[in-house]
Parts: C-alpha cells; structure tokens; sequence
C-alpha cells in the first residue's frame, strides 16, 4: 500500500522537473508563492505570530 502514494509523488516530481511545460508550472507555483509570502498582510500575521512565540516561549 505504501509503494502507490510514493509512485505518485515521484511520477509528479519526475514531470515537474523532467519536461518543459512541468518546470513552467513549477516556476509559476514559486513565483505564486513568493508574491503571496511578500504580501504585507501576509507578514504582518507572521509578525504577529512571531510576537506570540516570543512572549509564550520563555515559560515552555
């Protein structure tokens, strides 16, 4: 049963990085995902989130 999902992940992994029209979809997923983590609303949750582990990490 475990040989079927890492068959998939690496025929996926073997288009994307294989052929040409599976790096363009890789080049558009990274730049997608390099504009979503540049957003500053974006950050500004991560700031957020920063803050809070800061404070609660001392008494962990």
């Amino acid at each position: 049963m475990k040989a079927g999902p890492a068959f998939v992940i690496g025929a996926a992994l073997g288009y994307l990085l294989g052929t040409e029209k599976g790096r363009q979809q890789l080049d558009k997923a990274k730049d997608w995902a390099t504009e979503t983590w540049n957003d500053p609303r974006v950050q500004e949750k991560v700031s957020e989130v920063a803050d809070l582990a800061r404070d609660k990490a001392p008494g962990v």
